[in-house]
């Protein structure tokens, strides 16, 4: 039996929605509680954590924060395998590219202050790291404006991603911060639609 699953959102979290889709694609029912328009629930989720960020989720009696699909799937371990309620493979996105977590020892060599990020190992040409401009050597330090602490996490966040959608990266490369974009392939099937489109003038 499902253990019950509480998780307090605000709308504009990213995280949040990443949560929660991957709760219904591996049909899990929770009950969520927007902390912006509720300060009761804003209140006991600061007792639970002692902080305002979110997502937090509680499983049961465990209680985290932010979204780790990785930690969900330990706790969850009666959770579905992703497909979703109608049972159809989902697609599993790539970067395109070999990573790895960023050690003390290659920070240290690399002058940077922490060992929180991946380092971008080869690039496979015409994937979506290339494609987001991402060179091997190149250190990936950031989501959005949240710190990438390691592999595992990207893995997590590229995981709870759908064709189409896009994820904001931050990286480091030789002593220069940038921001990059990277783009993952819309579904296969709205490809030709879309070239269509783009080849067939309105009528005037």
């Amino acid at each position: 039996m499902q253990p019950e699953v509480v998780i307090y959102t605000t709308p504009t979290c990213s995280y949040c929605a990443a949560a929660k889709r991957w709760f219904k694609d591996h049909g899990v029912t929770y009950t969520e509680h927007d902390v912006s328009r509720d300060p009761v629930k804003a209140t006991e989720m600061y007792r639970l954590t002692g902080q305002g960020s979110v997502p937090v989720i509680r499983i049961g009696g465990q209680v985290m924060i932010g979204f780790d699909p990785l930690q969900l799937a330990k706790l969850l371990p009666d959770a579905g395998n992703g497909n979703g309620a109608g049972g159809t493979s989902a697609e599993k996105l790539s970067l395109g590219m070999a990573a790895q977590s960023l050690t003390q020892e290659k920070a240290d060599e690399l002058g940077l202050p922490s060992a929180f990020g991946v380092v971008v190992g080869p690039v496979r040409p015409g994937g979506p790291a290339d494609g987001a401009g991402l060179q091997e050597g190149d250190v990936l330090v950031g989501i959005g404006s949240y710190t990438l602490q390691n592999l595992a996490q990207l893995q997590g966040v590229v995981a709870a991603k759908r064709p189409g959608d896009s994820i904001d990266l931050r990286a480091w490369r030789a002593g220069e911060d940038l921001e990059v974009t990277v783009q993952f392939p819309a579904p296969a099937e709205e490809k030709p639609d879309a070239a269509a489109d783009a080849a067939i003038p309105e009528p005037g």
